[in-house]
């Protein structure tokens, strides 16, 4: 099992999330809100901006499980990226090592699996104002 390369040598992560999904916006909130360990970039893939820095980024699936990109080079989805994110944050680093191990690791792929593929019934059910206002940013009427 290939496991994330977390080292200092991890100057920028670039995360691309589904910005139609409620539960999806509001982990990048959070995640936005803590102190940094490394640069983060959080993209929209279906944006412009992610497909042009990102060209290839509908060959990953990002709608199906996150995607990240480290240094601009290494490219994870699902689980790892969720070790990634982690990572990013000064707090939490210790929590994606732990992850990050030779047991964990398959575990918190499985479950990122799950949640991910089952995401918009749970963004519809635990994450219902966001996913309304995700809806409405196009403009809609309350």
């Amino acid at each position: 099992m290939a496991k994330v390369n977390l080292t200092n040598e991890i100057k920028t992560i670039e995360l691309f999330y589904d910005a139609r999904c409620g539960m999806c916006c509001t982990f990048m909130e959070w995640l936005e809100r803590q102190k940094r360990a490394c640069e983060t970039i959080c993209l929209d893939y279906q944006s412009d901006e992610a497909k042009k820095r990102f060209p290839e980024i509908l060959h990953y699936d990002p709608d199906k499980q996150m995607v990240s990109r480290v240094n601009g080079e290494v490219i994870h989805y699902g689980g790892e990226s969720w070790v990634c994110c982690l990572w990013s944050c000064a707090r939490y680093r210790w929590l994606a090592k732990l992850l990050n191990s030779r047991l964990l690791l398959p575990m918190a792929k499985k479950v990122c699996y799950l949640i991910s593929r089952n995401r918009l019934w749970i963004s519809k059910v635990f994450f219902r104002k966001k996913n309304a206002d995700i809806k409405c940013k196009g403009g809609c009427e309350k």
